[in-house]
């Protein structure tokens, strides 16, 4: 959660404006940035998520104007092409093994000029702490700075902003060309 916490506010500085966007939070677990967001005014919320049971609780928030949905990041099949302003993602997607589709998936859901929001672990800093709790990630699920930034590129993305944390965790934002 700490990402969660941080993550709005350096978001903001890259540019994130809120009120009458809509959003699409790509591991939205319970629903905490979902009731950030949505105390700012957006036009739309809908998070995804593949554990039900996380979904129930954010369901259970009763936001307004917010929706949860059991959906994988890498198939966003169900949603509209430029159907969004915004994708986020606060620290899923060294989860996501088909983190490269995401991508793809991004680009056709984003309005054109749509940004995402990426605040994530590198595959070193997921070993490490991978080698302390031996949580079993896995390898395909997991980039460095520079392949994730390679791939965004590759699908019609570019880097507006990025902040590194000493390599072990950066935040992003993506903007489709």
């Amino acid at each position: 959660m700490v990402y969660q916490k941080r993550g709005n506010p350096q978001f903001q500085k890259f540019g994130l404006e809120i009120e009458g966007k809509d959003f699409l939070e790509v591991g939205c677990g319970s629903g905490y940035a979902a009731s950030v967001l949505c105390k700012e005014h957006p036009a739309s919320y809908t998070g995804i998520d593949l554990m039900e049971e996380q979904l129930e609780i954010a369901r259970g928030r009763n936001i307004p104007n917010a929706s949860f949905i059991q959906c994988d990041a890498s198939d966003l099949s169900q949603f509209e092409d430029e159907s969004f302003d915004a994708v986020l993602d606060f620290c899923i997607l060294h989860h996501v093994e088909g983190w490269r589709t995401f991508f793809d998936e991004c680009r056709r859901v984003l309005k054109k000029g749509g940004s995402i929001y990426i605040a994530d672990l590198s595959r070193t800093a997921v070993h490490i702490t991978d080698a302390l709790l031996d949580w079993g990630y896995a390898e395909e699920a997991l980039f460095s700075f520079e392949e994730l930034e390679r791939e965004a590129s590759r699908r019609g993305f570019a880097v507006l902003h990025r902040k590194n944390y000493f390599g072990f965790e950066a935040m992003y934002r993506f903007v489709k060309l």
